[in-house]
C-alpha cells in the first residue's frame, strides 16, 4: 500500500499533463489526513511532506502553524466590514478547460468543476468594493488563514516600492550600497535594486521543485523547511546563503527576467535596512493597520527565526479581499490613502516584455509576448485583459484588473507547484468572470 502511495505522489508532483493530474480531488477530510490519536503514519503531515507534497498539502496549507515556526501579524485596532452583494450569474458561467500547453480547449465546464479541478480552497471575486462571489472548499472559510507561497513576494516588492516612494532608497541604487555583505562578485554584486525587484539580475539558480538536487530544494534545506542529509555542509543562515549565489555566466544583469526565489529575500533585506523595519512590521504599519483586518495572519520563520520572504505569508481570504479593494480603488481604503496611486500605476505599467519573453517563464499562456514582471508582480499586457497578479505555487492568486475594477482571490492546494495547464485554466476562468462582470 505504501509503495502505491509513493508512486501516486511521484506522478502528482512530477507530472505536467492534464491526464496525469485529473486523478484525485478529495479534500483533506476525505483523505483522512491528520485524523486519529495518533494519525496513521501514511496520513500524517509533517516537515517531510507539508510544503510541496500532495495530497498532504490539502491539509498543511490550512494548518502551516502546526508544522513550522511562525510570527504573527497584528490586526487593525478596528475591523472594517466588507460589503457582500452576490451576483448569481457567476455561479452559472462556463469555463474552458485548458490543454497541457495552457491554451483553452473547446470543452466547457461549470464553475464547480473548474474549482474542483484546480484544487480550490477559497475563491473570492471582488467588484469595486464589494464581494460579488465567494466559494469555500476543503474546510476553508472567509476567516481561515491559508498558505500563500510566493504571493508573499509581491508584498515584499510592494514594501520596496513604498520605501522608494518615501525617499528611503532609489531603484537605481546598487543593492550593495545597503547590503555590503553581498560585495563578493556574486549574483547581487553590481546589480541595482530595481533589477533585483524585477528579477532581472543575473543569477545561477534552478527553481525546479520536482528536482531533489535543484538549488530551490537546497534553499529549503537551509531554511529548515526540508530536512538536510546528515553531515550536509550548508550555510548556517539565509543571509550567509544569499552571499554564496553566483551570476549566470550567459546573461549580464538586466538582460532577462528569471524568476528565482532568493532574489526576494534580497529585496526584503534591502527594504529592512532602508526602513529599519521587518517585513512583519511593514505589513502591519503600512497595510493591515489601515485595512481594518480582523483575521489570523502569520509568516513562516526559518530555523533561525528569520522571516521567509520568498513564500511565508499565511492570510485569510477576507483580509486579502480588503487589500484587493484598496488596490482597485487607487490605493484608498475606508477614506484613507494607504498606498500611493503612483505605485499602483507602476504596477499597472509593468516592465520589459522583451526581458520576460527572453526568460524561461515565457511559455503557455504567458508565452505570447504580452507579459512582464514588475516589483515581484506578474503583469499582463493583453489588450482588454490588462492586469497584475501576485502568484504563488500550488495555486495561490491575487489577480487585479484595475481598468475593469475587478479582483479575484484564489487559494488552492494543487498537487504540482505550477505548470502551463493550471496557469491557463485559471486565467481563462478569470477572463470569463471579468468579461461577464464588465458587460
Amino acid at each position: 500500500m505504501k509503495t502505491k502511495i509513493k508512486i501516486l505522489l511521484s506522478l502528482l508532483i512530477i507530472g505536467n499533463s492534464a491526464e496525469i493530474l485529473a486523478q484525485d480531488y478529495r479534500t483533506a477530510d476525505e483523505h483522512s489526513l491528520m485524523q486519529g490519536f495518533p494519525p496513521p503514519s501514511e496520513k500524517r503531515v509533517d516537515k517531510t511532506n507539508a510544503l510541496f507534497a500532495a495530497p498532504f498539502n490539502r491539509w498543511s496549507y490550512l494548518n502551516m502553524r502546526s508544522v513550522y515556526p511562525t510570527a504573527a501579524i497584528k490586526n487593525a485596532k478596528e475591523s472594517v466590514p466588507v460589503s457582500i452583494e452576490i451576483d448569481g450569474g457567476i455561479e452559472k458561467l462556463k469555463v474552458p478547460r485548458a490543454n497541457d500547453d495552457g491554451m483553452p480547449t473547446g470543452k466547457l465546464v461549470d464553475m464547480d468543476t473548474y474549482l474542483k479541478e484546480t484544487y480550490t480552497d477559497a475563491f473570492v471575486v471582488i467588484k469595486s468594493d464589494k464581494i460579488v462571489y465567494e466559494k469555500y472548499l476543503n474546510d476553508m472559510d472567509a476567516n481561515h488563514p491559508h498558505q500563500m507561497m510566493s504571493v508573499t513576494k509581491s508584498f515584499a516588492g510592494l514594501f520596496g516600492l513604498m520605501a522608494v516612494e518615501e525617499g528611503k532608497l532609489n531603484e537605481s541604487d546598487m543593492v550593495t550600497k545597503l547590503i555590503p555583505e553581498l560585495l563578493n562578485e556574486g549574483a547581487f554584486d553590481g546589480s541595482t535594486f530595481q533589477q533585483v525587484l524585477d528579477m532581472t539580475n543575473s543569477m545561477h539558480f534552478s527553481e525546479d521543485y520536482a528536482d531533489k538536487y535543484s538549488e530551490i530544494v537546497e534553499y529549503a534545506k537551509v531554511l529548515g523547511f526540508i530536512a538536510a542529509e546528515p553531515g550536509a555542509d550548508l550555510p548556517a543562515s539565509i543571509y550567509e546563503y544569499l552571499a554564496t549565489l553566483k551570476k549566470d555566466k550567459e546573461h549580464p544583469h538586466g538582460e532577462i527576467f528569471h524568476y528565482q526565489t532568493p532574489k526576494t529575500d534580497v529585496v526584503n533585506w534591502t527594504t529592512n535596512r532602508a526602513t529599519g523595519k521587518s517585513f512583519q512590521d511593514n505589513m502591519y504599519d503600512e497595510l493591515w493597520s489601515n485595512l481594518g483586518t480582523d483575521g489570523e495572519t502569520y509568516v513562516l520563520l526559518d530555523q533561525n527565526g528569520t522571516l521567509f520572504a520568498g513564500g511565508g505569508l499565511n492570510a485569510t481570504p477576507l483580509d486579502l479581499t480588503r487589500f484587493a479593494i484598496m488596490v482597485l480603488n487607487k490605493g484608498e481604503f475606508n477614506n484613507q490613502q494607504v498606498v500611493s496611486p503612483s505605485i499602483i500605476e507602476k504596477l499597472s505599467k509593468g516592465a520589459s516584455t522583451e526581458a520576460f519573453q527572453n526568460g524561461p517563464s515565457a511559455s503557455g499562456i504567458m508565452g505570447g509576448g504580452d507579459w512582464s514582471y514588475r516589483a515581484q508582480w506578474w503583469v499582463r499586457h493583453t489588450p482588454a485583459k490588462e492586469a497584475f497578479s501576485a502568484i504563488g505555487i500550488h495555486g495561490q492568486w491575487i489577480y487585479i484588473d484595475v481598468l475593469r475594477n475587478i479582483a479575484i482571490i484564489k487559494q488552492s492546494s494543487q498537487p504540482v507547484s505550477a505548470n502551463n495547464y493550471y496557469d491557463g485554466y485559471n486565467i481563462s476562468a478569470y477572463d470569463v468572470i471579468i468579461s461577464y462582470l464588465n458587460k
